[in-house]
């Protein structure tokens, strides 16, 4: 019966794409390593992968095993820190990994994960604030068991299920004339000072977009690669910048910044759930989106649905569902 060491190499070796780069990482010899795969191979009885002159390649045998590969390994990590915490604390724990974009991470899921934990003591939520196609990446890969993310995916290797349309409005700092404020017309924006996200990722795309529909082309003063960076850059006064409202919460309660609407249409951003199959049937995950469900409309941020409550629950719930 193969092992899990040979399991781990032969993920290992799959993921780097050549033996030589897998033996360094995992600090073996290159024979010791293609040893360990043959054994594996002549176990199963097929070969996971093709030897060439650039690296190795998956077999069709291959990739159906490396995704039984990455499960095994997730639930081997999994049920170490389970025992190890169940030697510790009397109980069983289970862990959530989750992933979120920047605005989302920073600013809403803290929440839910602080008002979730009390409820269910028995999960350990985590929480990984990556770019949207590193997230997708980690999710098809199991490595987060989903995702919320804020742009819009033109294809994407996991399942993408929209939760709502979140208002987005005009931020300015207490020195700007906008201060106090209710709406301006989009002519307004016009030769305004744009704080925006760095310039080739899909938030920057968002904020293009958005504005070019009242037909603004925004001058551009600075770009961050953070909401925060951002939210600080207009307190200071250096411009305005088009945000999420889930973002601004606090900014906005504690009378930091001030949002402006237009009088003639408001922006939206979207928000998406990223999942897969494979990854979401998991105790911690069916708890935490449950919860979700049960407390959607009690958040803090009030959105802008493009669909219902009871809609959503209907996707999510379906996504949950025992096979």
């Amino acid at each position: 019966m193969f092992s899990l060491h040979q399991v781990r190499i032969f993920l290992t070796t799959a993921t780097q794409g050549s033996i030589s780069r897998a033996a360094q990482v995992l600090y073996l010899s290159q024979p010791a390593v293609s040893q360990h795969i043959k054994a594996l191979e002549k176990d199963l009885g097929v070969a996971l992968l093709t030897r060439g002159r650039r690296g190795v390649a998956l077999t069709p045998a291959g990739e159906v095993f490396l995704k039984y590969a990455q499960q095994m390994l997730l639930l081997a990590d999994e049920a170490r820190e389970v025992t190890h915490s169940a030697a510790n604390q009397g109980q069983s724990m289970h862990y959530l990994h989750i992933g979120a974009t920047p605005g989302v991470g920073a600013c809403l899921l803290p929440y839910w994960m602080g008002r979730f934990s009390p409820v269910s003591q028995r999960v350990t939520p985590t929480l990984k604030i990556l770019p949207t196609p590193e997230l997708v990446h980690q999710v098809s890969q199991q490595e987060v068991a989903f995702a919320i993310i804020g742009d819009t995916l033109s294809r994407a290797v996991v399942e993408v299920t929209p939760l709502w349309a979140e208002e987005a409005v005009i931020v300015v700092g207490r020195s700007h004339e906008w201060w106090g404020q209710e709406r301006v017309n989009p002519e307004a924006l016009v030769g305004q000072p744009f704080v925006m996200r760095q310039n080739n990722s899909l938030a920057h795309a968002w904020e293009l977009q958005s504005l070019a529909e009242y037909g603004i082309n925004p001058q551009t003063v600075a770009e961050f690669n953070t909401p925060t960076a951002i939210k600080q850059a207009v307190i200071a006064g250096m411009g305005v910048a088009l945000l999420p409202c889930f973002s601004i919460k606090n900014e906005l309660d504690a009378g930091r910044l001030h949002p402006v609407r237009l009088d003639t249409g408001l922006f939206q951003r979207n928000l998406y759930f990223l999942w897969s199959q494979e990854g979401i049937r998991t105790f911690g995950v069916d708890l935490f989106i449950r919860f979700l469900l049960e407390n959607f409309d009690k958040l803090p941020v009030k959105p802008i649905h493009t669909c219902s409550a009871e809609s959503l629950q209907a996707v999510l719930a379906q996504a949950i569902a025992p096979s």
